[in-house]
């Protein structure tokens, strides 16, 4: 399996509608490509890799980045609203979380690394498309590769 194969099936969680990569410098013109069915969407940010060469072993990480986002459509002129949290972004926080932890299920994951940390953070009207959900940031340590 390749990372690009996993996140693919990591992201397999039911609501969720797709999968798509974008950059944040492109995300305003990058959004309007989508109709108000096609969220919410688990958009992925171009993913670095960092490594380490030890005399014994050779380490690496991924920084998967990335937003679970849904769209409204209702007015979001009261967009702090309670209401926001349990209908818009705990849905979204679940899904990041089960994407994370999906992908860390992988035989892909570096077994010798035992503690993962991620952060997942709520999103309150993120660009002008009236998208709430959560931003995701995980430090993945592989023993795979990352395209073949």
């Amino acid at each position: 399996m390749t990372v690009l194969e996993a996140l693919t099936e990591a992201n397999n969680i039911h609501y969720i509608k797709g999968l798509s990569f974008a950059a944040l410098a492109e995300f305003n013109s990058f959004k309007d490509s989508f109709t108000f069915n096609d969220w919410p969407r688990n958009v992925v940010v171009p993913i670095p890799l960092d490594g380490t060469v030890q005399p014994s072993r050779t380490s690496e990480q991924l920084l998967i980045q990335g937003w679970m986002l849904t769209r409204i459509n209702e007015d979001t002129n009261d967009y702090r609203s309670i209401k926001i949290e349990p209908d818009y972004i705990e849905p979204m926080r679940k899904a990041a979380r089960t994407f994370i932890l999906n992908l860390i299920n992988t035989d892909l994951t570096d077994p010798q690394v035992t503690n993962i940390n991620y952060r997942i953070v709520p999103e309150y009207k993120f660009t002008d498309a009236h998208l709430f959900g959560v931003s995701y940031q995980l430090r993945w340590p592989i023993n795979g590769k990352l395209c073949v």
